[in-house]
């Protein structure tokens, strides 16, 4: 069974606007040391910006550990999804492989609404719940500071 979280994030800017940013930012500068959660400190492979389903990276992250990351969704001004796979360090022996979603919804002319959304699978019932305990707990506040990020890029060049 999937261990899912989702979190939004309200933009002062239009979706159009708001994708651009996302799609644009350097993983190194989205997805930043959090708690215990590592950073992101290297890519190899397709960099900003993700253009087309089938683009792939791999992110060296701050614990030594790596991920494998492909774009498998791609909707402009809309929506982008990708999968994670080949984690090694401590992810490894609990999860087989994650999707993550990022969903952009206009509120108004100058509004937009991000969901990001992760569902990791478990590699076995018994790193479930130890999976459950990391991503309800320290997932939010992580994803959170990412979008906060997106939504300080966006906001910041919407002038």
């Amino acid at each position: 069974m999937p261990v899912q979280i989702s979190v939004p994030e309200i933009v002062d800017a239009p979706a159009h606007h708001v994708f651009d940013a996302a799609i644009s930012m350097d993983a190194r500068d989205l997805i930043q040391r959090h708690g215990i959660l590592p950073g992101i400190v290297d890519v190899t492979g397709h960099d900003a910006p993700w253009e087309k389903i089938g683009d792939v990276r791999r992110h060296s992250l701050s614990d030594k550990s790596s991920v494998r990351e492909e774009l498998i969704a791609f909707t402009p001004g809309e929506t982008f999804g990708y999968r994670l796979t080949e984690f090694t360090g401590a992810f490894a022996p609990l999860v087989k492989g994650a999707r993550a979603d990022w969903h952009f919804t206009q509120l108004g002319a100058a509004k937009t609404k991000i969901d990001w959304t992760y569902a990791f699978t478990p590699t076995s019932m018994a790193a479930e719940g130890v999976l459950w305990f990391i991503v309800k707990l320290f997932w939010p506040g992580y994803l959170k500071a990412a979008l906060r990020r997106v939504k300080d890029k966006a906001e910041s060049s919407e002038n």
